[in-house]
């Protein structure tokens, strides 16, 4: 009976780490940005504190009026794009810009971590539009970028997009060479430092259900060896 209750507390227990640290994010391309062969998930958005959700995790909730883009290891920017999931219509703008819309989020990966997130906060089973805005700023190795918020709808998901220029040559002939220069997206925000603006913060949840769990059956157990 005993070894019974401990495959399940481990079950349990196991479930709750799958449902709280999702895979890496993937990259899609959209409006004139290019996603490189290799973009690592190490661009994080600066709340105040973390959200306990699916997205946020380490401390992505913005409350105020601003909130940061810090870039991990050794990458830099020399533009950042910030795209967002809102529960419902577009709204807000970043550092005076409006958000420019998009018919799909460019980090397809995070959809069901958002979903789970908007559900766990009522803001519905998904989101259900997307925009962009370019800050049109660089970002140096290990440094953080202050955005400033404003307008911004209560659950609005907030990630970054790390832009690097890359510029290939062709040499033509009599020694002639023309070079074009593309913009790719190189860095990424992985979902637990991603940023979710203004949810309430939950009931311990998911940490209350298991602490819960835990004690219950160790009384049951107790019980059960007293009999």
């Amino acid at each position: 009976m005993f070894s019974g209750i401990l495959r399940f507390v481990a079950t349990f227990f196991s479930l709750v780490l799958l449902s709280t640290f999702t895979a890496a994010n993937t990259c899609n391309s959209f409006a004139n940005y290019l996603c490189a062969q290799s973009t690592p998930n190490t661009l994080h958005i600066i709340g105040q504190r973390p959200t306990g959700l699916s997205v946020g995790t380490t401390g992505g909730l913005i409350i105020g009026n601003s909130f940061g883009v810090q870039m991990a290891g050794n990458g830099s920017a020399t533009d950042i794009v910030i795209i967002a999931a809102f529960a419902g219509s577009l709204g807000g703008t970043l550092n005076g810009q409006s958000f420019m819309t998009l018919g799909s989020f460019p980090e397809g990966g995070a959809l069901g971590a958002i979903s789970s997130t908007l559900q766990a906060i009522n803001l519905g089973t998904s989101p259900i539009s997307f925009g962009y805005v370019d800050l049109q700023t660089g970002l140096s190795s290990n440094g953080t970028l202050q955005v400033s918020a404003n307008g911004l709808p209560r659950g609005t998901a907030i990630y970054g997009l790390a832009l690097n220029p890359v510029t290939t040559c062709v040499h033509g002939k009599r020694g002639s060479e023309t070079c074009t220069t593309t913009h790719f997206i190189t860095n990424i925000t992985p979902n637990s430092e991603a940023g979710v603006t203004r949810t309430v913060m939950p009931e311990p949840g998911t940490w209350t259900l298991l602490s819960t769990a835990l004690i219950t059956l160790a009384g049951v157990a107790r019980r059960r060896l007293v009999a």
